[in-house]
Parts: structure tokens; sequence; C-alpha cells
């Protein structure tokens, strides 16, 4: 979710906040009536240690906000969905929906799945868990990120994952690699994630191994 932020104006606004305290301990330490002084040692120790603790305690206070303290925000009723739509959307949560494959079963019907994703985004980490529930594979996703593309306005999604079949077919690959990239669309009363995927599965053999994601967040 960081990603998604004006880097430049928060750590403007960042920088001006802790600046702000940290005078104001300065001021504070060295006597707001005479405060161009010659600092001693001692003084200067003093500042020091004083300062230091200030930076640890700003420190904490923006890694609890990032953490965990945004969430206060962005779950006010209404404001919230302000907040989805021109910050960045909250994407917390176990999703469900199906996965629609270009690969054809033996009736010649494009294979169809559902899958489940659960996601865990901060603005310090953004992690994604997915899984088909007929077993048949098991994905573990690498890598992954939500930004907001600057040509259209929409948020998206994407993901860097590897599957593994412990009994794969005559025809399918026991381990393969793969990525998706999913756009956030806002419905009347709920966020969808629609996109495509696409991986190497069977690739040494010719495989069209790509196809459609769309999911729905669970309630």
């Amino acid at each position: 979710m960081w990603k998604v932020l004006p880097k430049f104006g928060l750590l403007k606004a960042l920088a001006f906040v802790f600046t702000i305290l940290l005078l104001s301990t300065v001021i504070i330490l060295l006597g707001d009536t005479n405060f161009v002084v010659m600092l001693s040692i001692n003084n200067l120790i003093e500042v020091s240690a004083y300062s230091g603790t200030v930076s640890i305690i700003f420190i904490g206070i923006i890694w609890l906000l990032a953490k965990w303290g945004w969430k206060a925000i962005w779950y006010i009723p209404k404001l919230g969905g302000l907040l989805d739509k021109n910050v960045c959307p909250n994407l917390n949560g176990k999703w469900a929906g199906y996965v629609v494959s270009s690969f054809k079963d033996e009736y010649g019907n494009p294979l169809e799945k559902q899958v489940e994703m659960d996601i865990k985004a901060d603005f310090i980490g953004f992690d994604i868990r997915l899984k088909s529930l007929d077993d048949y594979q098991r994905s573990t996703v690498v890598q992954s990120e939500i930004y907001k593309d600057p040509r259209d306005g929409n948020f998206y999604v994407s993901y860097i994952f590897e599957s593994v079949i412990d009994e794969p077919l005559s025809t399918d690959d026991s381990k393969f690699d793969g990525a998706a990239k999913l756009v956030v669309r806002f419905e009347a009363d709920h966020i969808c994630l629609v996109g495509t995927y696409w991986t190497n599965r069977t690739w040494q053999r010719g495989g069209n191994t790509a196809g459609s994601i769309s999911l729905k967040r669970k309630s």
C-alpha cells in the first residue's frame, strides 16, 4: 500500500512533524528564555539522549500507524469508501472466485476451478495466499504488490507465484511458475478483483497456459 502514496509529499510531511518534535525537545531542555547559549559537553550529551528518545518514539508511532492504526480511519463509514477509491483500497480479507483456463478438458471445454485468496495488506507489507479448492495443486505467492497506474487511474494487484502438483497427470508438470495482474473494480456495493494470469506450464510441449481470474470478497 505504501507504493500507491505520493512519496515526496508524505516524506515532507513526516520530516516536518519530526522536526517540530525535535526542536520542541531541544527548546525545553535549553530553556526557552535563553535558547542561544554556549553548550557544554553535558548539555550536548543530554540533548543527544533526549533527541534519540524522540526519534525512537516517533519511529515507533509511525510503525504502529502504518501497521494497524490506519485501519481505524479506513473503517469509518463513507470515509473508508472515499479512501478506497482515492488513496488506496483496503483489500484485507478472504476472497472467493474462479479461474477459467484456456486449457481444454477431455470434452473440449475450458477448464474452470474455484479458488480462494487471502490478502493481508498494510502500509509496510502486502501478502497474498492463493489456493484451488480441488486440492490438485498448491500455489505460493513469492512476490506481490498493489499499485496505481497513472495512465488510467486504476488500482492493480500483481503477483508472481510458484505452483506444485504432488501427483500430476501424464500431460501435466509437477512444478511451474506464473504471474497475474488484477484490476481493482469498484462495483455498487462491493469490490472485485478481475484480470488474467499466465504461466510457463507445459511450455516445452507448446501448452497454452493462461486464463482469467475473477474474485469477490467474502462477507
